[in-house]
């Protein structure tokens, strides 16, 4: 069974719906729109189930019968005098609610009908009507006397569209499928429905763990192009000559689409509103993507090969250079059979290679090397395959292009693919060195060489070994002077190692110099840009500016969903994403960011295991221990667990998914265990020492983070040292906690603050100072209520403020900005027992001021506080094993 049965437009829709509901108190309200944005559902949901609604369906067939829309509410012989008048009278209620659907199609009778009783205040009325329809004038009055309120009803846009996804599907989307499907439907609410049952229908459209994605191409069914068709009408031959150039061409230039039809079929097509023309460089479109596709459907082969030759030559005749004109000529004459020159072919591979639509380079790199394109032509092929993680394919493609003679360019492009291919497919970061070394050892030009060897930094980097990876960036600058491409790879490696010998601040300023300079390149380089965005993102979090580290992460999946949904862009952008918002407090984020990153991976492959190990650190946090290991058993299928992110990335989760199982020891063991193995990697080891503080044995790191403080910049390791301080071997400081919370949240660590003021509780209590352990205790659990139902060691046991149904509202009163006298006033009681009241609030929940009781009693109010969060289900104590929701669990999708 489909998952969709319909789609609501008014998930994407709360402020119209809330405009419509408004108006209707009044008077009522015109509903505009084109054909299919969602009009007649969104003024359903609107009226609801009114006890006094009328409904009134207007359509073409009865528009010329005197008051046919309204036959079904009128008795059946009129009067001789006057009809409206009669007509009105014979309305049920007294004053009812009239919802006329479509109303520009409604006879002349019953749009008077309908401004009398407006006019007349008889009836509240809402209607619908559709844009660039002739109406008749009654109806047109309603909103150009300002009787009634017209609201304006276009296509959705991408966040709305989301919306109307996600409440459709009863689940996340994809960011890359919502924005797929919200162009190919163009914001119209039918269409988009449409869409999802074909996608469904057809296994397009599936839920992956946990999110709904599209792979694939866009089908059309049969219910589909008949809707479609009725918005197109009936078109001449000449007409759909012209449309079928604008469909497989478009965009088109009017100049050159007039060479293959009459303009004035063209401008015809424009008056219908089939064709837009742009009127900055006047190139012609569909006025829908779907019109396209239904087109296209209707052109069988031989027509579809004629048109897209035609197209081809008269591009090729203009004589145009452009890399978009070249990718398009070349598919066209790929597709009409005309394709006989592997030049062209492989200079539009490289153009679709680097807006990552790999599956269409593939076609056209394989096209490349069957038309006789040799060696280089194989290795662009190669390539392309690895980028669309096809490890195997990629190994077999080169396996035939080793014997083959090669100049030092193609033997560079040869090695950087096989090195890449054999450590992103297969881990095997040694003999990807041995290759790069072997193939640098034959060359004698020095650019060639210079790249094979930063392509080698970029495995020693991967491997981990940092000190290797400077050698040989010193050995490149010392070949000679860098080439402009050579230069941005060098920086990105520069950037990749300076956060793991400390000096995250140089990192992050090389880092968006080197960004600068990529933009304004007149071509993209989404794999030079990742390999910023991620040591970017790193330096960011180890220097405490997790809004930096948002930015760089927010670069990354934009080039995820710009270029065709690149899987490796999303997944890796993914778990920045959710680093960022695990270190803000908001779990339930982080897991709903790696989600969506796992969605596009397909096979197993490296750059699954930092995002997999976000997943499962983040569900640790939660006390989740079904989901974490539903995570871990999918991260055995999914990752290849080498190199230092991977490896890092589950090292420190492992204290977390020791915590929630209940083994505090254990999690002690192993964030120790991974401080050691970071003891020369500083990006690492912060957080690992800063563990063993949140898990309470501060005691064996406070040394080692004030050394870390005075060697690393940024804000964040000397809050860490001072916290380790706090907590050390003479026993906690209460009041050095509270201000260590105070920094944590100024930096955003939400989490980190909740734990670090109920550490200084305990330590209050330890002293016996009960009113600055309250104080204490109520800042740490209306901080953890704002962290997702977060759950860890330092917040076990937490107690919510409890106070009476008269102290609550006494103090709600006070937070609202109220006077003692003014609450006594209004509550009847003595301006001394409001006074006392709230002397005994300030002593339960440990605040001082009325200015401090609201953000307390708002979190009060949402029953937040330390403990499971709605999203993830009912988790009845930390360190549950009840879920059985996550990815790869029992019943979950997998």
């Amino acid at each position: 069974m489909l998952a969709v049965r319909t789609l609501w437009p008014f998930h994407g829709r709360a402020a119209q719906l809330a405009a419509i509901r408004s108006a209707l108190s009044t008077g009522g309200a015109v509903l505009a729109g084109p054909a299919g944005v969602g009009k007649s559902r969104l003024a359903a949901e609107a009226v609801g189930e009114a006890g006094d609604l009328v409904r009134v369906l207007a359509t073409a067939a009865a528009s010329g019968i005197p008051l046919g829309a309204m036959a079904h509410l009128l008795p059946p012989h009129p009067p001789e005098g006057n009809m409206i008048r009669w007509a009105a009278d014979a309305l049920p209620g007294r004053r009812p609610l009239l919802l006329v659907d479509d109303a520009h199609l409604l006879d002349s009778a019953s749009a008077a009908l309908v401004l009398h009783l407006v006019v007349s205040g008889r009836a509240r009325v809402l209607a619908t009507v559709r844009s660039g329809e002739r109406a008749p004038d009654a109806v047109t009055a309603l909103w150009k006397d300002d009787l009634l309120q017209r609201i304006e009803l276009g296509p959705l846009e991408l966040e709305e569209a989301g919306r109307v996804l996600t409440g459709a599907l009863g689940g996340e989307v994809e960011g890359p499928t919502v924005r797929r499907l919200w162009r190919a439907g163009g914001g119209n609410v039918l269409f988009l429905r449409e869409l999802v049952l074909a996608g469904e229908s057809s296994s397009a459209l599936a839920e992956r763990h946990g999110v709904w994605r599209w792979q694939g191409e866009i089908s059309v069914t049969t219910r589909l192009r008949e809707l479609v068709e009725g918005r197109i009408g009936e078109i001449t031959p000449a007409e759909r000559e012209a449309l079928e150039f604008v469909a497989y061409g478009e965009p088109l230039a009017a100049g050159l689409l007039a060479g293959l039809a009459p303009m004035e079929t063209v401008r015809g097509l424009e008056d219908r509103q089939l064709v837009t023309v742009s009127p900055e460089d006047l190139s012609v479109r569909l006025a829908h993507p779907l019109y396209g596709e239904v087109i296209r459907a209707g052109c069988g082969e031989l027509r579809t090969r004629e048109v897209l030759s035609r197209l081809a030559d008269a591009v090729e005749a203009a004589g145009s250079d452009s890399g978009e004109d070249a990718l398009r000529v070349a598919v066209w004459r790929l597709d009409s059979a005309t394709a006989d020159d592997p030049a062209p072919l492989m200079r539009a591979c490289r153009t679709a290679r680097s807006r990552r639509d790999l599956e269409l380079a593939v076609r056209l790199g394989r096209a490349a090397l069957a038309a006789g394109g040799g060696v280089p032509a194989g290795v662009l092929l190669a390539s392309v395959l690895t980028y669309s993680d096809r490890y195997d394919e990629t190994e077999a493609v080169l396996l035939g292009l080793a014997a083959e003679p090669m100049d030092d360019m193609t033997r560079a492009d040869f090695a950087r693919v096989h090195a890449l291919n054999l450590v992103w497919g297969y881990g095997r970061g040694e003999e990807a060195c041995e290759v790069l070394e072997s193939a640098a050892a034959a060359m004698t030009e020095p650019e060639p060489r210079q790249g094979a060897l930063i392509i080698r930094t970029a495995i020693e980097h991967f491997m981990g070994r940092f000190s290797q990876t400077r050698r040989t960036i010193e050995q490149v600058l010392r070949m000679g002077p860098p080439s402009p491409a050579v230069a941005i790879g060098l920086a990105a490696m520069e950037a990749n190692v300076l956060p793991h010998e400390g000096r995250g601040e140089q990192a992050l300023a090389l880092v968006d110099r080197t960004l600068a300079t990529i933009g304004g390149l007149p071509e993209a380089l989404p794999t030079i840009t990742m390999a910023l965005v991620v040591p970017g993102a790193v330096a960011a979090v180890m220097t405490g500016d997790l809004a930096a580290a948002w930015r760089y992460a927010e670069i990354g999946y934009r080039i995820g969903e710009d270029h065709g949904g690149w899987s490796r862009a999303v997944v890796g952008a993914g778990a920045l994403r959710a680093q960022v918002c695990r270190l803000r407090g908001q779990p339930a984020e982080a897991i709903r960011w790696c989600r969506q990153g796992l969605g596009g991976l397909r096979g197993r492959t490296l750059h699954a295991g930092p995002c997999l190990a976000e997943l499962a650190h983040a569900y640790a946090l939660t006390g989740d221990v079904a989901a974490v290991q539903a995570t871990m058993d999918l991260s055995n299928e999914l990752a290849l667990k080498v190199g230092h992110q991977a490896e890092f990335a589950f090292r420190l989760a492992e204290p977390w998914v020791l915590a929630a199982r209940g083994d505090v020891t254990g999690a002690v063991a192993a964030a120790h265990g991974t401080a050691e193995a970071a003891r020369d990697l500083p990006a690492y080891a912060l957080f690992a020492l800063h563990d063993l503080v949140r898990l309470g044995a501060a005691e064996l790191v406070s040394d080692r983070l004030d050394r870390l403080a005075g060697r690393i910049g940024g804000a964040l390791a000397p809050v860490f040292a001072r916290h380790a301080r706090a907590m050390g071997d003479g026993g906690p400081v209460p009041r050095e906690l509270d201000a260590v919370s105070e920094a944590f949240e100024r930096l955003g660590l939400l989490l980190h603050a909740a734990e670090a003021s109920a550490q200084a509780a305990r330590g209050y209590r330890l002293m016996g100072v009960v009113r600055a352990e309250r104080a204490a205790e109520t800042r740490a659990w209306a901080l953890a209520g704002r962290c997702d139902g977060a759950r860890t060691p330092a917040l076990a046991g937490l107690a919510v403020p409890e106070l009476t149904a008269r102290q609550r509202e006494i103090a709600h009163l006070a937070a609202s900005g109220l006077s003692n006298r003014d609450i006594a006033e209004r509550l009847t009681l003595s301006i001394r027992t409001v006074a006392n009241t709230l002397v005994h609030v300030y002593e339960r929940i440990g605040v001082n001021r009325r200015e401090e009781l609201g953000a307390i009693l708002r979190v009060m109010n949402r029953g937040a506080g330390p403990g499971p969060s709605p999203a993830h289900g009912p988790v009845a104590r930390w360190g549950d094993t009840t879920r059985a929701d996550a990815p790869g669990a029992p019943g979950a999708s997998a």
